[in-house]
């Protein structure tokens, strides 16, 4: 495979999970998180299926399983117009994970991102929090991976909506 794969890892999901803050951290991010609203399963299901359905040639069929998406995505202007969260069975984050909406500003495209790194999740939980939605963000992405073979991510804020 060419370029820098998407992580995955052999971590088993589990119903546990680990906290990486404090709890007083923990509970400031619940605070703000709460106020996402929760993702529709119908909306995720309607997407693929219309996916499938439109498929003309070996890409699309795949698209909805494409993990290299994110990386697609990398270096990119992003306007994140919304987002929703999710309940996250990964042992070793916030407990969540957040499906961002939005526009590509280079080439006007919609996309659709999830993520459930803390740095990531902490910044958009913030971002909503504060109703400074639309934002303009850049993905960045680490070259290097961790020991564990984790490529870091972050988002690089340009530009936050006005609160409502």
């Amino acid at each position: 495979m060419e370029g820098n794969p998407v992580t995955s890892t052999e971590t088993p999901p589990s119903a546990e999970v680990v906290p990486v803050v404090s709890q007083a951290t923990m509970a400031l991010f619940s605070q703000m998180a709460v106020g996402i609203p929760e993702a529709d399963d119908g909306e995720a299901y309607e997407s693929i299926v219309l996916q499938l359905l439109n498929a003309e040639n070996l890409d699309a069929f795949n698209a909805p399983w494409d993990t290299e998406q994110t990386a697609n995505l990398a270096g990119k202007m992003l306007k994140i117009e919304s987002m929703a969260r999710r309940q996250s069975d990964f042992a070793g984050g916030l407990g969540l994970y957040i499906v961002t909406k939005g526009v590509r500003l280079d080439t006007g495209e919609p996309f659709t991102w999830t993520t459930g790194g803390v740095a990531n999740v902490a910044s958009l939980a913030r971002i909503h929090f504060q109703g400074k939605l639309p934002a303009i963000v850049e993905l960045v992405i680490a070259d290097t991976p961790t020991a564990n073979g984790f490529r870091p991510q972050h988002l690089k804020i340009h530009s936050l909506g006005v609160a409502q």
